[in-house]
């Protein structure tokens, strides 16, 4: 089981009022590399509306501008979209929402659903749901990217239970995958 309602919050507010890029994404070659083959991933498309959860201080946000007429950026953090919003603040076309998924999920319909280190911060139920509304939001065309850590760690799921949870609970198609050392990147299509 995942942490109560308001306590991930409380937990990333203080992580990130702590340290504003807590796992040195906009420093570590290990981070940018990730960056890179995410935004690999995705290959060449341009996207009408994205979606990102989990977009922390905006470093992947900042690159998908480029490929979206209009970006959904939500995270669970309000420091963290702070400094997102901060560093996003010569684009109109991001929109920053603190909320926490899955009890709250935008509405309308997106042509891509990004999830990169999120799922295995929540339980395996919040996973199912994670993943039915991301399908369900989806474009016929759309795609949905994962990024997880596949290392150890101590949360309620580590990286590949999460994705497996994730692909059981709804129609996937696996488009692309790639695994690396410590991570693995599912590029999914609805089935």
């Amino acid at each position: 089981m995942g942490e109560a309602p308001g306590e991930r919050q409380a937990r990333f507010d203080r992580l990130f009022a702590d340290d504003p890029d807590p796992w040195d994404i906009d420093t570590s070659p290990y981070e940018r590399g990730k960056r890179e083959a995410a935004l690999a991933a995705l290959g060449e498309r341009r996207f009408t509306r994205l979606l990102e959860v989990g977009c922390a201080g905006g470093a992947l946000t900042e690159r998908l501008v480029e490929r979206a007429d209009s970006i959904v950026a939500v995270d669970v953090s309000t420091k963290a979209l702070e400094l997102s919003s901060r560093r996003l603040s010569r684009f109109d076309s991001v929109e920053f929402i603190a909320a926490e998924v899955p009890s709250y999920w935008p509405h309308g319909k997106f042509d891509a659903v990004i999830l990169s280190e999120v799922l295995y911060f929540l339980g395996a139920e919040e996973i199912r749901t994670v993943s039915r509304l991301a399908r369900a939001s989806l474009t016929a065309d759309g795609i949905c990217l994962l990024v997880n850590w596949t290392g150890p760690n101590d949360l309620p799921v580590d990286g590949d239970r999460a994705v497996e949870l994730f692909l059981d609970a709804a129609p996937w198609q696996i488009a692309k995958a790639r695994r690396e050392e410590c991570y693995r990147l599912d590029l999914l299509a609805i089935r």
